[in-house]
């Protein structure tokens, strides 16, 4: 089997993979516009929500201030950071008192040489909730909630088979950089795998569960050397044979600017993480992402070479036998099929968030125009994590022994 023949028939596959998309994203928001059409029978027990913060994220006030205005009738904010003196203590402290009526408590975690200092945070904030509470939630300081995110991720916590409610995020692009828009792409294309079925994780910047069913399915012996809250009560989840639950309704938004070192940095950590506490799921996206980034490519390549007057006879003859017209078609047909997936996300978004529907056709292009870059960085960040044992996270470096064992070999 010649090199041609065998990429030839890798280009099949793959297209046959990316028209199966479309019809995933036809059949996705087809489920989304029944989701939202059925109001889900509210419950709203006492509630204990915790927000780890460390340093000053980007609109930092107003992300919290969209945690503490929630419209929900019992509830508690529980900030927490790892030292008393972080950067965000003193304008969450400021906003805190402009909003008295709200019950909003700072706890200091300290310093964990066993576990990510996030999770640390968690924690020690489960320990000094409200006692009263029956529910804790969970999000991130660089996220901001709409008014009423509460209710919509508690409300499915009702049904007692449900083990953990959870949303996820959808970024903005603050200014229109183009690190910024591959960002929105690639966190995009995760957010739609979320739906009505049993292989769904949970997203710490946006997840909620009972108090008694975080006890009785021990997430701190899960989270006691973890770096990952959310792959960790995932598993914690699936152990207890319990449903994670996605609520369409609690996809939040996540706004700010990054550049390329940012992205990079960003992107490989969560490969590598992934890789460390679901081994399955990144070898399934490592050959689906390095399938296609290298049939997209060599398509795209074979199509340019083709044109030139001098190709036949070249060097470039061996890797690329077919004429303009093969490639051409190839190369097209990806493209066509992603862009139309890309689009139906962008419509599925729009319809779960309308209030920002602005902000959401202002970068649709990204996501019908650039999900060949978006994936071909997720194969560069999926090569460097299989040769990496270790990241860095806000300023704290972790090394991995095993998904058990974790190593805090910096701390600044």
């Amino acid at each position: 089997m010649t090199l041609e023949s065998t990429l030839t028939f890798l280009a099949v596959l793959v297209l046959v993979k990316g028209f199966i998309g479309v019809l995933d994203g036809v059949r996705y928001l087809d489920y989304i516009r029944k989701h939202l059409a059925a109001r889900p029978e509210p419950w709203m027990p006492r509630v204990s929500v915790i927000v780890p913060c460390k340093g000053l994220d980007f609109e930092l006030e107003q992300n919290l201030e969209a945690i503490f205005r929630q419209v929900y009738p019992f509830f508690e904010v529980l900030v927490v950071t790892a030292t008393a003196g972080d950067p965000a203590v003193a304008p969450v402290k400021r906003l805190a008192e402009r909003l008295p009526g709200h019950k909003i408590r700072f706890i200091t975690a300290g310093v964990s040489q066993e576990r990510g200092e996030k999770v640390h945070n968690l924690i020690q904030a489960v320990a000094c909730a409200d006692p009263a509470s029956e529910v804790f939630v969970f999000t991130d300081s660089d996220s901001r909630p709409h008014l009423c995110w509460l209710q919509e991720l508690v409300a499915p916590l009702k049904d007692k088979k449900v083990g953990v409610s959870t949303g996820y995020r959808w970024y903005y692009p603050e200014r229109a950089n183009l690190a910024s828009v591959i960002r929105s792409v690639w966190n995009g294309s995760i957010a739609t795998l979320l739906g009505n079925h049993s292989h769904n994780f949970a997203w710490g910047g946006s997840m909620a569960i009972r108090k008694s069913i975080f006890e009785r399915s021990r997430v701190i012996d899960y989270w006691r050397h973890s770096i990952s809250d959310d792959y960790s009560i995932t598993q914690a989840m699936k152990d207890a044979k319990l449903r994670i639950h996605f609520e369409p309704r609690c996809l939040i938004a996540s706004y700010g600017r990054c550049g390329w070192r940012e992205l990079l940095e960003w992107s490989t950590r969560q490969m590598i993480i992934t890789k460390v506490y679901a081994r399955k799921l990144w070898r399934l996206v490592l050959v689906s992402q390095w399938t296609f980034t290298l049939v997209w490519w060599w398509a795209l390549a074979g199509f340019c070479v083709a044109l030139l007057p001098a190709s036949r006879g070249s060097p470039a003859s061996v890797v690329w036998t077919g004429g303009p017209k093969k490639y051409g078609l190839l190369a097209g047909l990806l493209f066509l099929f992603g862009a139309v997936r890309g689009w139906y996300r962008t419509q599925t978004i729009r319809r779960i968030r309308p209030e920002h529907q602005e902000a959401i056709q202002k970068f649709w292009w990204g996501h019908a125009l650039l999900f060949p870059l978006a994936s071909t960085l997720t194969a560069y960040c999926l090569a460097r994590s299989a040769f990496a044992s270790s990241v860095e996270w806000r300023g704290v470096r972790y090394e991995f022994c095993s998904p058990q064992k974790l190593r805090v070999i910096r701390n600044e």
